[in-house]
């Protein structure tokens, strides 16, 4: 059974790609560090017949996400593909002139270093196995530069130019490694539940456009098992 490793699964996205994939075939790891929001995602998954591992872990903390590969790779091997969504939410983006260098490392983690670690710790077993998809979430601002989301902006355009390179180097063996770029506000996820709120009026005080995870699974899906291109907008 083909597997599916889910690193920032939350009730949007994550849920979504674990339903879409689960349709066809594929056993699921949900991977947080909220075990209360987990165990909801699970029942909700089992409703529809689809089997969910879980493992906690703090995106942030190397030590958590080690941990969390170790047991992934002990239960399930080298998942066949590999997504990278987290939320992220905790707190506003700092923008271009407010941004200094210390602050600027309190984001890298969640946006530059954290999915390097993973990469670096699954991708070489599926060069060696010869097929897998590594897929990262990201927003529009890697690409439109957006003084209000630099905090984001700029660890996360320095991912895609990784994800990039990566994907030059392994796509020859079989593995594809891509970023699905999305400019719209998820439906259902806790960034529209505070942005209704009034919590980002700060950063972005116009309406936002919203877009259904449900579609956003299928560009997923699409993504990772059809030769289609490294980079996706949506």
């Amino acid at each position: 059974m083909p597997h599916l490793a889910v690193f920032g699964a939350g009730p949007a996205l994550g849920l979504a790609a674990a339903r879409r994939f689960g349709r066809e075939g594929y056993s699921v790891t949900l991977i947080a560090r909220n075990g209360d929001t987990l165990d909801g995602l699970r029942r909700s998954l089992a409703a529809d017949g689809i089997t969910a591992d879980i493992l906690l872990a703090d995106l942030t903390d190397d030590a958590q996400v080690d941990i969390a590969l170790a047991n992934l790779r002990g239960r399930h091997g080298i998942p066949d593909v590999l997504l990278y969504s987290p939320g992220g939410v905790e707190r506003l983006p700092v923008n271009a002139l407010d941004l200094d260098a210390d602050t600027l490392r309190t984001w890298l983690p969640l946006n530059l270093t954290t999915p390097v670690r993973i990469l670096h710790a699954l991708l070489p077993e599926m060069v060696r196995r010869g097929s897998g998809a590594v897929l990262v979430a990201q927003g529009s601002a890697i690409h439109d530069a957006q003084p209000a989301l630099a905090s984001v902006g700029i660890p996360q355009s320095g991912l895609l130019n990784y994800l990039r390179s990566v994907d030059r180097q392994v796509r020859p063996a079989g593995v594809r490694v891509g970023s699905l770029q999305i400019s719209r506000l998820i439906e259902t996820s806790a960034a529209q539940r505070l942005y209704d709120s009034g919590h980002f009026a700060s950063v972005e005080p116009n309406e936002v456009e919203r877009i259904a995870p449900d579609a956003l699974a299928a560009e997923l899906f699409e993504m990772a098992t059809t030769d289609t291109e490294v980079e996706r907008a949506a």
